[in-house]
């Protein structure tokens, strides 16, 4: 798989917003001793599990 310019973890990356986020995600990542691949699968499934209830 090329990965696109930008693209970390599946996603792409652009502009201000987009790589402030980033940067809160590789926080959070780092805060929990997960990789920013695994810290995204995390949120994305916590925040999909809580929109089901």
């Amino acid at each position: 798989m090329k990965k696109e310019h930008g693209q970390v973890t599946g996603l792409i990356w652009r502009g201000a917003d987009d790589l402030a986020t980033y940067q809160k995600l590789r926080t959070y990542a780092a805060a929990h001793e997960l990789s920013v691949a695994a810290a995204a699968k995390q949120i994305i499934k916590q925040t999909l599990d809580a929109l089901e209830r």
